[in-house]
């Protein structure tokens, strides 16, 4: 296909995962009060009470389109990797796709289970972590406004799902040659550390969260290096079996020759 049938062929593949991802977000704003509900279940959990307060004439409406917009986001997941695997499908090998619909599976569980694991442990603990930090001081009430709030578990959930992806990136850097486990070792320190710097931009700025999420990344990190090592292995076997078959063929071509 010609560069500029790739580039339009692109265009509406983008196209419609931004199609996909406005439909749901109207949807998600439709539903956007009951959404809020929901995310506010760790909040109202802390012990001492963090409450929650609107500030502005536009806080809960910019509330309402950020909890919307993310559901968008979420809920696309599916319809963005599908259209991803429409684009690069026409280019890879017979075997390269056999894989592909495990791996879209398993790159929306990652997902899944990285978003989960944000709501359900990392937001819990760190918002009873300031609750407790932010308590005893005369006077002081502690009201947090909507709007950061949801800037800040929606990051954090964003952030942490798209983390747990780590693993499935690394299987395809590794399935098509980029990677294996003895470069994935050798850098391990400069990986850690570039978790760390990653964990401090795209959470608040305390240590306890940015440990908090840097923590599972480097033991998915770690767990990465075991699915380089295994793709190796598997490529390593799919080689030998490759070369006996054609150890085996070379010798019925001598045999057919030496009989005919």
């Amino acid at each position: 296909m010609p560069l500029l049938d790739h580039l339009d062929e692109l265009r509406w593949r983008i196209i419609k995962a931004f199609s996909s991802i406005l439909v749901f977000a109207v949807v998600g704003f439709i539903f956007s009060n009951q959404l809020i509900e929901i995310l506010s279940l760790p909040i109202e959990q802390t012990k001492p009470r963090l409450e929650l307060l609107n500030t502005t004439i536009l806080g809960v409406f910019l509330a309402k389109m950020r909890v919307a917009v993310v559901l968008g986001i979420v809920t696309s997941l599916p319809v963005i990797i599908h259209q991803i695997w429409r684009f690069i499908a026409p280019g890879l090998l017979e075997d390269e796709r056999s894989f592909a619909p495990l791996l879209i599976l398993t790159t929306i569980f990652s997902f899944i289970v990285g978003s989960l694991f944000s709501y359900f442990v990392m937001i819990p603990w760190s918002l009873k972590f300031f609750a407790v930090l932010n308590y005893g001081l005369e006077g002081l009430v502690n009201y947090v406004t909507i709007t950061d709030y949801l800037n800040y578990i929606t990051i954090l959930i964003l952030f942490t799902g798209m983390a747990f992806e780590l693993p499935v990136v690394i299987f395809i850097l590794a399935k098509v040659g980029l990677v294996n486990a003895n470069m994935l070792r050798a850098i391990r320190k400069f990986a850690y550390l570039g978790i760390l710097i990653l964990a401090a931009i795209f959470t608040p700025a305390d240590p306890f969260t940015m440990v908090g999420v840097a923590t599972p990344m480097i033991l998915l990190y770690e767990v990465s290096i075991w699915v380089a090592k295994l793709v190796r292995q598997k490529k390593i076997e799919a080689e030998e079996i490759e070369s006996d078959s054609e150890g085996i063929n070379k010798e019925d071509e001598l045999l057919e020759d030496f009989l005919g």
